[in-house]
């Protein structure tokens, strides 16, 4: 019997027999996918001034990724690379319309990003270092926030990233 899940970070539902070891959609760790009856709707929240700009520097970072690996999906020398680049930028996508959500800002458009043509080695290298940057941030965004939903978000981030940048190093 399927059962319905919520991620506690992206709000998605997932229907599976038990709940996934990471969300599907965003990527979070399985410890914040609940059951759908025990899932509590966040939204909007009310930022202090430097974590809302926090959110709106991290919805450009998010975008601007995503745009990245939509170009390194379309510019993929392998079916393999090609499907990492396409969850990545799904990934991307999911954390800003989460970031802005949260934020109370209109998601941004895909901005157009230039990535290596033909050249995956390239374009994992270029992966690893956006992940390591917003790993970076992340945790010192989730550092100065006095707001828990924000440390949570961004620290959650920060654990998706560092499983992007695993990825990168896999597949170099």
């Amino acid at each position: 019997m399927f059962n319905p899940y919520r991620c506690q970070i992206c709000g998605e539902t997932y229907l599976g027999n038990t709940a996934s070891d990471r969300c599907p959609f965003c990527g979070a760790h399985g410890r914040w996918m609940v059951g759908a009856a025990e899932w509590v709707k966040t939204g909007k929240i009310e930022l202090c001034q430097q974590s809302h700009e926090d959110c709106l520097q991290a919805i450009d970072l998010e975008v601007n990724n995503a745009a990245f690996y939509k170009c390194a999906q379309q510019n993929a020398q392998t079916q393999v690379t090609a499907a990492i680049f396409k969850r990545l930028h799904k990934q991307e996508m999911e954390h800003a319309e989460l970031l802005a959500e949260m934020a109370g800002v209109d998601e941004p458009a895909l901005p157009t990003e230039n990535c290596a043509a033909n050249d995956d080695s390239q374009n994992l290298a270029d992966a690893h270092a956006r992940e390591q940057r917003a790993i970076r941030l992340y945790l010192q965004f989730a550092d100065r926030a006095p707001e828990k939903r924000v440390q949570e978000v961004f620290r959650a981030l920060a654990d998706i990233e560092a499983e992007h940048l695993k990825i990168s190093n896999v597949y170099r």
